[in-house]
This record gives C-alpha cells, structure tokens and sequence, in this order.
C-alpha cells in the first residue's frame, strides 16, 4: 500500500487570523477598503458627468432634427445665431481683459524693456513683473569723502558726542599716525 500524505491546515494560524480580524472595532473601516471605494465612487462620477452631457447634447440635436423636420429652420438658425451671439459676446469680453491687463503690466515694466517682454504670455508676463517689482532696490550710500571731524560738523560736537571715538581718532598710536622718534 502506498502511504498518501494529508495535508493538515495549520489550526493556530487560523485562530490567529480570526483574532485579528476579532480586535478591530466593528465601526471601523479598514484604509484600503476604504480608498477603494472612495476611487470607485469618484470614477462613477466621472463616467456619471460624461453620460449627463452626452444626454444633453443628445436631446438638443433631437430637437434640431424635429425642427428641421417640420420646416421651421427659421428657428433653427435663430437658436444658433444667439448661441453664436452670446459665445462671441464672453469672447470679446475676455479679450478685452486680457488686452487690459496686459497693457496694465506692461506699463510697470521700464519702457526700455516694454518691447522686449511683448511677446511673453499673459502668465509668464504676470510672474516676471512680480519677481521685478518685488526686487528690492539697493539701499542708497553716501559717496562723499570722509571729513577728519568723523562725520560730525565740528570737533568740539564730535568731542562732545562721542568721546572714546574722538580719544581713539586723535591718539597717534590707535590713529595710524604713530611718531618715530624719542623726541617731543
């Protein structure tokens, strides 16, 4: 006789399983679970969006074909004449700003550079005055020469107002004006 081997399921691997699945609350929901269905829902909107605006299209076009069955054509190039109307209308209208702003950003350009910054787009346009005018300008120095009074408009006021640094400009050993010699 031939020996068959039965195979067995492991009991404590079972129970350990169950005893995991026993710990969660019964409220909770695990996270997979969870993003799954949250992606699925999102995904029958999406076909949900599409399905709603083929239908609309679709009874629109059957209506025009109703009309244009019964001969009223008139109507028919009404409708399309004030769709038309409106579309050129918001049209022109975003032109119109568009061309406003464009201008408007363009003037807070130098006129030096007005022509070389035509030619970007209206966003690359809006970011690149951002960068410039949010430049700060260098803090402006005084160029002028040093007075031997240390900034001050007599030496008795630069005494006056700043002692130490009057005794340290005028001792000929801190000043750079060190004597060489023994003699007065």
């Amino acid at each position: 006789m031939s020996e068959q081997q039965v195979e067995v399921p492991d009991v404590k691997q079972d129970t350990a399983t169950t005893a995991s699945e026993e710990k969660q609350p019964v409220n909770q929901v695990p996270y997979a679970r969870f993003s799954g269905l949250v992606d699925e829902k999102n995904a029958l909107k999406i076909k949900l969006d599409a399905f709603e605006k083929g239908a609309a299209e679709q009874a629109e076009s059957r209506k025009l074909k109703k009309m244009e069955e019964k001969g009223e054509f008139d109507q028919v190039l009404a409708a399309m004449t004030s769709k038309l109307e409106a579309a050129e209308k918001k049209a022109n209208a975003f032109d119109e700003l568009n061309a406003t702003e464009r201008e408007s950003l363009l003037s807070e350009l130098p006129e030096e550079d007005r022509a070389t910054y035509e030619g970007l787009s209206l966003i690359n346009l809006r970011v690149h005055v951002k960068k410039v005018s949010t430049t700060p300008s260098p803090a402006s120095v005084d160029n002028s020469k040093p007075t031997s009074t240390g900034g001050y408009a007599s030496f008795e006021e630069w005494a006056s107002l700043d002692p130490s640094g009057y005794k340290k400009a005028n001792n000929p050993q801190t000043s750079g004006n060190i004597k060489i010699g023994y003699g007065n």
